[in-house]
């Protein structure tokens, strides 16, 4: 049973500190007034942040793993990576919806407001006025869906479902057995 509170525990631990990392990497974009906008930079961003958590919380589970004697299940090893990455999922999402809903509620709108600049530059000469018309009239209805609790709710089950994804990845990897033979007890010929 110790080793199940100390699981938890250290999986809670990483979880808010991948959290914390996840909220200082939003605030300094947003201090730098950097605009996740264009075709390829919300997937490029997204990408990075995705990278940088993953190193993280395999640097945290790594030393987790030592610290219990350098073995652990698969089970046990999905298990603390889903936990960290959940809580990291919902410390960052509780924050950004706070920061929208309190701090910066002109948030999404500024963004997407950006984006609608970017794609007129983007589209201009290539597509009719009535097919630009339809794109950025689009890009409204989303800015106007963004930042809602139901918008919220979507992007915290899309993300659960991504860290039980990674944390199956992550715990496959990083699963390390006893060997049978690692001892010279002697055993079963």
């Amino acid at each position: 049973m110790e080793t199940k509170n100390s699981l938890f525990s250290s999986a809670l631990k990483s979880g808010l500190i991948i959290g914390a990392v996840s909220i200082v990497v939003f605030i300094i974009m947003y201090v730098a007034d950097f605009k996740p906008v264009g075709i390829w930079m919300p997937m490029l961003i997204g990408l990075i942040s995705l990278a940088i958590n993953i190193v993280i919380l395999v640097i945290l589970f790594k030393n987790y793993r030592t610290e219990i004697g350098g073995f652990i299940s698969f089970r046990d090893a999905f298990l603390y990576c889903l936990v960290a990455l959940i809580i990291a999922t919902l410390l960052s999402t509780i924050f950004t919806f706070i920061f929208i809903q309190f701090i910066e509620p002109e948030y999404y709108k500024n963004i997407m407001e950006a984006q609608k600049t970017y794609m007129e530059n983007y589209l201009s000469g290539k597509v009719s006025d009535e097919q630009m018309t339809q794109t950025l009239e689009k890009l409204d209805e989303q800015a106007a869906k963004m930042g809602s609790i139901a918008f919220t709710l979507k992007g915290l089950i899309y993300s659960t479902v991504i860290s039980g994804i990674i944390a199956l990845i992550i715990a496959a990897i990083m699963k390390k057995k006893h060997e049978m033979f690692d001892n010279n007890t002697g055993g079963v010929i």
